[in-house]
């Protein structure tokens, strides 16, 4: 059995875990599936059937009537002096300098004396590769998170390589594994903002690295949203905190194109970077010049704007959502099952006929259609997190508080009207 049973306090779920309403989790993505949003292939169907949406409204409003609410730019900046190395990649690899990998290395705190990094098509691929180059059957991966969970990503990676994984929340549901475990693990991994945007305070993610240097174990940071949490919290860089590895998004309140950074010291990204290139996993050149321009022109400061407003947004909504919402960086959320139950109390049924995953899906739909606002749950792909969140990053505030009150009050009531009715939330996620 690859995945060891969580039971012990401070875990997360095991596989065969449920939600509070009966669903069981689906552990490669950590949320329950439901009738309608059953697998990858219908939630690519939910997300085409929002720009459907978006583009209709689009036509008739206008580019300026869709507002950007998933914190992701995904974009590609070029500059007109980048056009001769486009033309080919063989203009690419003559004149490009490389300068990506010691300005990554820069912002993500660590040298070029000790530390190399290039860039994967996603994280996701960075994490793989990861694994692929430093994870051997049998050995034991301990992932630590602030609450919640990590991305699928790691998990799915740790156990296709057979290793064991094993999850626990905070410093101290670490401490406690620790003095049960009758062998070091082989690597302790830190996620420092989990999916659902719950941060890992920076003293206790220090707890965590300072006991698994004590035992041993290689550390890797996943760094996903490192560009909001040094915005925000003000903390240091992942290579900073004495990460052998560390892996960075440049499309998270950072305007490169889905890419991710991965980063650490150099005989070990040696290794990373020679499965990369075995399996297709590294970034093309054009996702390389942006990325170096996102690097480059880097600024925390819409990062904290957007987290200021995004608190003045949390404030107004908490009575709408029970006081269940929770701060997601220069966000706000609800996790899908306190949604979903805030639903089912608002519309007098006995039990949901749709899932978590599926109300927050729908809320997000009904978001898009009252407001123009594109957030995850309508746009992700593939899905990590049953949340749904309104990320203030970047058109937050061009939408407008109000905008998004108002729309998340009209949300909540759509879904409470949807969830006896499995067909119209089919038709609303579906078209």
């Amino acid at each position: 059995m690859n995945q060891v049973a969580a039971n012990r306090p401070g875990t997360t779920p095991a596989a065969h875990a449920q939600d509070r309403f009966g669903n069981l989790i689906d552990p490669t993505v950590s949320y329950a599936r439901g009738t309608i949003l059953r697998n990858n292939a219908d939630e690519i169907i939910r997300q085409r059937h929002a720009y459907d949406i978006g583009r209709a409204r689009c036509a008739a409003l206008g580019p300026d009537s869709a507002y950007n609410l998933t914190g992701l730019i995904r974009g590609f900046r070029f500059k007109p002096e980048d056009l001769p190395k486009m033309h080919s990649y063989i203009h690419f690899g003559v004149l490009d300098h490389d300068a990506l990998v010691p300005l990554a290395i820069e912002r993500l705190g660590g040298t070029v004396e000790r530390d190399d990094a290039f860039l994967c098509n996603r994280v996701s691929a960075a994490i793989l590769a990861t694994m692929m180059a430093m994870v051997k059957p049998g050995d034991l991966v301990v992932s630590v998170v602030p609450a919640d969970r990590c991305h699928p990503s790691l998990k799915n990676s740790v156990l296709q390589m057979g290793g064991r994984f094993v999850e626990v929340i905070g410093a101290t549901g670490f401490e406690q594994l620790v003095a049960t475990l009758t062998e070091r693990p082989f690597m302790v991994c830190v996620t420092a903002i989990s999916p659902s945007k719950h941060h890992f305070p920076e003293t206790e993610a220090v707890k965590v690295i300072t006991k698994a240097r004590q035992l041993g174990a290689k550390i890797m940071i996943d760094d996903a949203h490192m560009a909001a949490r040094v915005s925000i919290y003000g903390e240091h860089p992942a290579l900073a905190l004495d990460a052998d590895v560390a892996v960075w998004s440049l499309d998270k309140h950072v305007t490169g194109p889905r890419s991710g950074i991965v980063a650490g010291r150099k005989d070990l990204i040696r290794d990373i970077r020679a499965k990369a290139f075995m399996f297709g996993l590294e970034a093309q050149l054009g996702s390389i010049v942006a990325g170096y321009n996102a690097l480059e022109s880097f600024d925390p400061e819409p990062i904290v704007r957007a987290a200021a407003f995004a608190d003045s947004i949390r404030e107004e909504l908490q009575g709408v959502l029970d006081g269940r919402a929770y701060r997601a960086g220069p966000g706000v959320a609800i996790h899908g099952e306190d949604l979903l139950e805030l639903a089912l109390r608002q519309s007098g049924a006995r039990a949901p006929r749709i899932v978590p995953i599926e109300a927050t899906a729908a809320a997000a739909m009904i978001l898009l259609k009252e407001t123009g606002a594109f957030t995850i749950p309508v746009s992700g792909m593939p899905g990590s997190a049953c949340v749904y969140r309104i990320m203030a990053y970047p058109d937050g505030e061009r939408l407008g508080k109000r905008a998004i009150v108002e729309g998340t009050k009209a949300a909540l009531n759509g879904v409470a009207k949807l969830l006896s009715d499995p067909d119209a939330t089919r038709e609303l996620l579906f078209g």
